[in-house]
């Protein structure tokens, strides 16, 4: 018998082991990157209100979003 055939066998394994390990870490980035955006977003946002240029009710009708929705996302932003 030859190992021909258990030999690409174990190269398909360990090539879509090693893919698999690429898409966690893809995937693990992206997370962060998401948060990172939000974290970047909510902070805009805090410093239009907080400079004087917008009120919160402004900033509900450009975004879309509630004002108690904003005062949390503000309240919640991590310390830099």
């Amino acid at each position: 018998m030859s190992t021909e055939n258990t030999e690409p066998t174990v190269d398909k394994a360990a090539a879509r082991q090693a893919a698999k390990e690429r898409l966690a870490a893809a995937l693990k980035k992206r997370d962060e990157d998401k948060a990172a955006a939000e974290t970047a977003f909510w902070r805009a946002v805090d410093h239009e209100i907080s400079s004087g240029a917008l009120r919160q009710v402004d900033a509900t009708e450009a975004t879309g979003f509630s004002r108690e929705y904003i005062r949390k996302q503000i309240k919640n932003l991590p310390t830099e």
